[in-house]
C-alpha cells in the first residue's frame, strides 16, 4: 500500500480496519511529514517580509531541510508497513524451516530500523521548529508550536515502535546498542523541544 498516494479519509478508514497495518509506526510517519511542512509553511510565510528579511537565509534552510524529511517519513510511512509484513511472514513459516529463528530475527532487527528513523526524523524537525518560531513570521508561530508537537508524538511513536519489536530480540548487545543510540537522539530532540517550550512562553502561549 503506497500510503502517500491515498487521500487523508482512505487512510483513516484503513487504519480503523480489523487489519494491523496501517499501524502506530505508519501513523507516525505521516504526523512527521506534516510538522516538517508545518515547518516549511512558515519559512515560506516570512520570506518577502522586510521585517524577516535578515532570517532569509536560515528561512532557505529550513525548506531545504524540510523537503528532504518530509519525503524521507512518508517513505518511512511504506516502509512502516513493508517491516510488519515481513516479520509476519517469518513468523508464519515452517517450525522445520532451516534458519527460522535467524529469519525472525533478521526481519525484526529491520522493523526496528524504520521506527529508529522516525525519531532521526522528528529531531531534525523539531531543531527547524525552533528556528521558525524563534525567527520565522510570528504571525505564523502557531504553526512552528503545531509542527514542534507532532514531532513529538512522531518521536514517542518512534520510540514505542522500536521497544515492541526489541522485546523479541535475543541479541542483548544488539538492544543494549540500539537503546543507547536511541536515547541520545531522544534526548537531542527533547532539548529542542524544551527550547520550543521557552517559546511558547515567551510568545504568551499557555502551557499545558
Amino acid at each position: 500500500m503506497e500510503v502517500r498516494k491515498i487521500t487523508v479519509e482512505e487512510l483513516c478508514n484503513k487504519v480503523k480496519e480489523k487489519t494491523p497495518v496501517p499501524g502506530g509506526g505508519a501513523v507516525g510517519a505521516v504526523a512527521a511529514a506534516l510538522a516538517g511542512s508545518l515547518n516549511s509553511m512558515v519559512a515560506n510565510l516570512t520570506f518577502g517580509k522586510k521585517k524577516y528579511e535578515e532570517f532569509e537565509g536560515l528561512m532557505q534552510e529550513v525548506l531545504e531541510n524540510m523537503e528532504l524529511v518530509v519525503e524521507k517519513s512518508l517513505k518511512l510511512a511504506e516502509e512502516d508497513v513493508k517491516a510488519f509484513d515481513a516479520v509476519m511472514a517469518a513468523y508464519k513459516l515452517p517450525k522445520e524451516e532451516p534458519n527460522r529463528e535467524e529469519k525472525i530475527q533478521e526481519a525484526l532487527k529491520k522493523a526496528i530500523e524504520t521506527p529508529f528513523e522516525l525519531i532521526e526524523c522528528a529531531r531534525d524537525i523539531l531543531k527547524y521548529s525552533e528556528i521558525v518560531a524563534k525567527w520565522g513570521n510570528k504571525n505564523a508561530v502557531s504553526d512552528a508550536f503545531s509542527a514542534a508537537e507532532l514531532a513529538r508524538a512522531a518521536c514517542k511513536i518512534g520510540e514505542y515502535n522500536v521497544m515492541i519489536n526489541l522485546k523479541s530480540i535475543t541479541d542483548e548487545n544488539y538492544k543494549n546498542k540500539i537503546l543507547d543510540e536511541m536515547y541520545e537522539v531522544m534526548h537531542e530532540a527533547k532539548v529542542y523541544y524544551d527550547r520550543i517550550q521557552e517559546l511558547v512562553k515567551e510568545n504568551g502561549f499557555t502551557k499545558i
